[in-house]
């Protein structure tokens, strides 16, 4: 039996701050987003259910990103590829430059322990995301397993879930479309036309809106008085409760795709880089290693030799 199965699952949210202008042609009234997001059967809902943890895990939201790592970087001079703890690989299109933190935009590729491409996503904004299961065989020799190592049970249509917003009220929905056993469709794609103001008739399910978490830190040094403390990307994204969203007590769920740590930052003096008061890269000033001739001094004391003077108009250790 297929799992719940979705051919190209789209939802696509393009936010506009008018659905009707003169001359700018006419769309349909917004519907109502409410009664979309208390459906524990809408294609976000069958989504979450059906295939969302199947490259990820079940996070709990809050919980620290740097004690709760699942994933490393060997090094933080190559942010591409980060190793699973648990086996799996996540691969990174544009690996992040130390520069750009905290990360405002990602790509990746999720693998499995076994190195099959298990799925992908995007980030761009909170609601501006994808995420995409790959379609998996549970009789294809190379299937991928369920993240926790176990054989599948069954198949994995697969399927991407998208949101893209830019920022106001109207958001437009095309849903994904229900696959029977065979892999044929069983219906026509459904396309919403929700305005996110009506969320204010149904506080209670403003929390279970799609949206998706991207966190990072490049990590601190060890100082005098602190430890070095790891740097993290995590991606994450929320998704409807399991069950009734209308019941008491129900609360969104955290898929959590990846929570890659950054090895620490080395501390001053051997970062290779010119920093604080050294007078040239990692030598000099407070640093315990003085510079060798050539290098950058203010005083002798900064000099291998013990003789700062002027070269050439430029203050270094000299012979």
């Amino acid at each position: 039996m297929l799992r719940r199965a979705f051919g190209s699952v789209g939802l696509i949210a393009l936010f506009a701050p008018l659905w009707a202008m003169p001359g700018c042609g006419t769309r349909e009234l917004p519907q109502d987003i409410c009664n979309w997001l208390a459906d524990d059967n809408s294609c976000y809902a069958r989504f979450a259910n059906d295939i969302a943890t199947q490259c990820g895990y079940e996070g709990n939201l809050g919980n620290d990103p740097v004690s709760s790592t699942t994933g490393y970087f060997a090094s933080r001079d190559d942010l591409s590829l980060c190793v699973k703890n648990e086996g799996g690989q996540v691969l990174f299109g544009s690996p992040p430059a130390f520069a750009d933190f905290p990360v405002k935009s990602i790509e990746f590729t999720l693998l499995d322990r076994d190195a099959v491409e298990c799925g992908s996503g995007t980030y761009n904004g909170s609601q501006t995301y994808s995420i995409t299961i790959n379609p998996v065989d549970k009789d294809d020799p190379g299937a991928s397993t369920n993240p926790d190592g176990t054989p599948l049970t069954d198949d994995i249509a697969g399927g991407t879930f998208t949101v893209a917003a830019d920022g106001s009220d109207v958001i437009d929905v095309t849903c994904p479309v229900p696959l029977d056993d065979e892999g044929n469709p069983t219906s026509d794609p459904e396309s919403f036309n929700f305005n996110k103001l009506v969320l204010d008739k149904c506080s209670l399910l403003t929390d279970f809106q799609p949206r998706a978490f991207l966190e990072s830190s490049p990590g601190a040094p060890e100082t005098t008085t602190t430890e070095a403390v790891p740097g993290y990307i995590r991606f994450s994204v929320l998704y409807p409760p399991a069950g009734d969203p209308t019941a008491e007590g129900a609360e969104p769920r955290l898929v959590e795709y990846f929570n890659c740590r950054i090895p620490p930052p080395p501390p001053p003096c051997e970062d290779q880089i010119q920093n604080n008061d050294e007078t040239d890269v990692d030598c000099g000033g407070s640093c315990a290693a003085t510079c060798a001739e050539g290098q950058g001094c203010n005083v002798d004391a900064d000099c291998t030799s013990g003789n700062c003077g002027l070269n050439g108009g430029l203050q270094q250790c000299l012979p």
